[in-house]
């Protein structure tokens, strides 16, 4: 299948626009989807509304029929049995599916799901993870969507932890081996780590994220869970998400010695060098030799991402993660001196790859190591002629849109407006064409990216235009 690459769809030629009509149209009589082809996509045809992002808002109303009963105003009288009823669990999974759609917006927007198949591993019958679960969807609705402090405390979501907690201790200290560093054992584990992350609370993430791999190195390594693909993922999340939040190494493939993830091979395939811009194309050249193959890596896997949202095609999954795993454990591996190009381009993929990776929908954690290293780097180097223009001006954008609030930030959005000058960029179709020179998923980014250009254009009365 053939790759179209175009950082401005209005200007393909004629031959060009009708091979994406021809794969828009592909499918379109079938009953069934198409199964993922060579280059990693398929048919998004036959699922309806694949593509609608869901609002936080909706998960507040689907758990609100979950929580038990209240009496009076402060005390709920609740108990949980050890036995979890059928009805129970099926509304839980149906928060975790939609819950899955803000954690991970890249793999359930674009990621081909084959019918039957939803991307999510089910609770079952385990009481303690579903306790342990109802705690942590419980803990995201009172701090995200309700907006409470950490300082209040939901007596519902208290008991579900604890009793979790008290299934779980149980189930350690008994003699079932197999139980404790079963599938759901480390599930449990996992979503403690998890929440823990989720709640900023690093050193207690940390020590689940080791629990996690002595169990799973007791199991025979991550190998175990190919059947698993959702258990694997969520692992891998967790452990990048920790690592990056405590500015320290993964738990996995931390050792030097240790074969990191191989890179998918839809994502290492030679292209064309016109598909490169000439900035770009300087950029690989003058970067450290592993560095500048995650650079061209991760350019791939975007045009690939950005080709499925213009033939209306679906990547498979295993892409996805894939291209995941191989770029942010070698970025995490690797360290340059400050003020260097390759310094300030590992940062820059860095914080692009924890956005489309790892990033929840419309969230960005407060107080984040990664946040505080970006901003100061930026601040201290980005006006130093040491970076491209048109790539400094994408790494200002990365930062804006995925680490920082540029109300907040006036520093940056007075570096944004300048260097949008300097790059003559006088539209956000300008602007546009610029960062998909580097690296841009369209259907993540686009409406948030033409957000800030509006807001730099009121803030500064530019004489930008506003197409």
């Amino acid at each position: 299948m053939p790759f179209i690459v175009s950082s401005n769809i209005d200007k393909v030629d004629a031959a060009t626009r009708k091979l994406i009509r021809r794969h828009v149209m592909r499918g379109k009589k079938r009953k069934k989807a198409d199964r993922p082809g060579a280059a990693g996509l398929a048919s998004a045809d036959s699922i309806q509304n694949h593509r609608t992002q869901i609002r936080l808002q909706e998960v507040l109303d689907m758990y609100t029929l979950l929580q038990p009963g209240c009496f009076g105003t402060h005390r709920y009288f609740v108990d949980f049995p050890n036995e979890i009823e059928p009805s129970i669990l099926w509304n839980m999974e149906q928060v975790s599916t939609v819950a899955m759609r803000i954690m991970f917006p890249l793999l359930t927007e674009m990621g081909f799901q084959p019918e039957g198949k939803a991307w999510h591993y089910p609770i079952g019958r385990d009481a303690a993870a579903f306790h342990i679960n109802a705690f942590a969807v419980q803990s995201f609705i009172d701090r995200v969507l309700r907006r409470q402090s950490e300082d209040m405390v939901n007596p519902v979501a208290t008991l579900h932890h604890q009793k979790g907690l008290k299934l779980i201790r149980e189930r350690l200290d008994g003699d079932d081996e197999e139980a404790k560093i079963s599938n759901a054992t480390i599930g449990v584990v996992l979503k403690l780590a998890s929440a823990a992350q989720f709640g900023g609370y690093v050193e207690i993430a940390q020590q689940h994220m080791h629990g996690l791999w002595e169990m799973t190195n007791m199991r025979g390594g991550l190998r175990v869970f190919q059947d698993n693909p959702k258990l694997l993922v969520e692992t891998w999340r967790c452990d990048l998400g920790i690592a990056l939040l405590a500015n320290s190494d993964p738990v996995f493939y931390r050792q030097p010695t240790e074969p990191l993830p191989d890179y998918p091979e839809q994502v290492i395939s030679s292209f064309s060098p016109s598909i490169y811009s000439q900035e770009d194309m300087q950029l690989v050249q003058d970067l450290n030799g592993h560095l500048a193959e995650v650079w061209l890596v991760m350019r791939k896997f975007c045009l690939l991402a950005n080709l499925g949202t213009q033939t209306r095609m679906l990547i498979q999954p295993a892409i996805i993660y894939g291209t995941m795993t191989a770029v942010m454990y070698r970025l995490l591996r690797m360290g340059f001196a400050a003020g260097t190009l390759d310094e300030a381009s590992r940062l820059g993929l860095l914080a692009f790859t924890h956005h489309i990776f790892l990033q929840w929908q419309d969230m960005r954690l407060p107080c984040h190591p990664l946040s505080e290293s970006y901003r100061n780097y930026l601040q201290v180097h980005a006006l130093r002629d040491t970076i491209p223009p048109r790539i400094l001006l994408w790494l200002l954008m990365i930062g804006a849109i995925s680490l920082f609030s540029v109300s907040d930030e006036l520093w940056l959005a007075d570096y944004l407006r300048r260097q949008a000058e300097r790059c003559g960029v006088k539209t956000w179709k300008d602007g546009q064409e610029i960062l998909k020179s580097s690296m841009w998923i369209s259907l993540l980014d686009d409406n948030s990216g033409k957000q800030i250009y509006d807001s730099l254009t009121e803030m500064s009365g530019l004489v930008l235009g506003t197409d």
